[in-house]
């Protein structure tokens, strides 16, 4: 009885967009179904400790959730890589990953975090963030996203928890309050 009570739990693990946020888009006719495709290739990670000796099985994940702006509120289910070790500073993770929205609110984004695993005595992992990034979705600005080809993302120091601190509330752009990683 344990098992099917642990694969019904994670199976169902998914959080529900806020209702302000569903309603917010039907009023403004902002349903539709939207697809997009995130081709992740590798992370250049010179701002991780190199010396790995105590840590051989150390393996590094990234984590994607969709994350309403305006209203501070994580939703959709958090996808996650395959763990990858690092060689000379780079992580390869190539990765392909497909995902949908129909709410088209300019405050819908992205949430990218890389985290580290480390391996428990116990077979678990110990998960400790080693920095994120924010992708928009729709965006009303003129430059808009960018659509095709290869673009460079940097990494901000902390977790994405800390994006629901109530400085960042009322902040256009949220990014500007953010300590960039440099790479």
């Amino acid at each position: 009885m344990a098992d099917g009570w642990g694969e019904v739990f994670h199976r169902n693990r998914l959080v529900p967009p806020s209702g302000q946020t569903v309603r917010l888009a039907v009023e403004n006719h902002l349903t539709a179904s939207h697809g997009f495709q995130l081709s992740l290739s590798r992370i250049t990670a010179a701002h991780l400790p190199q010396d790995l000796s105590a840590e051989e099985d150390l393996t590094y994940q990234l984590r994607m959730t969709l994350f309403d702006r305006k209203l501070q509120h994580f939703f959709g289910k958090t996808w996650k890589s395959s763990p990858q070790k690092m060689k000379n500073s780079k992580i390869p993770f190539n990765e392909v990953l497909y995902l949908h929205t129909s709410l088209l609110l300019p405050s819908t984004l992205v949430v990218v975090e890389l985290v580290s695993l480390s391996p428990k005595p116990d077979g678990s992992h110990l998960a400790l963030g080693r920095g994120f990034t924010i992708l928009e979705l729709f965006t009303n600005r003129p430059e808009g996203p960018s659509t095709d080809g290869d673009r460079r993302l940097n990494l901000h120091h902390g977790s994405p928890r800390g994006l629901l601190h109530p400085s960042l509330k009322d902040s256009v752009d949220c990014k500007d309050n953010l300590s960039t990683v440099y790479l």
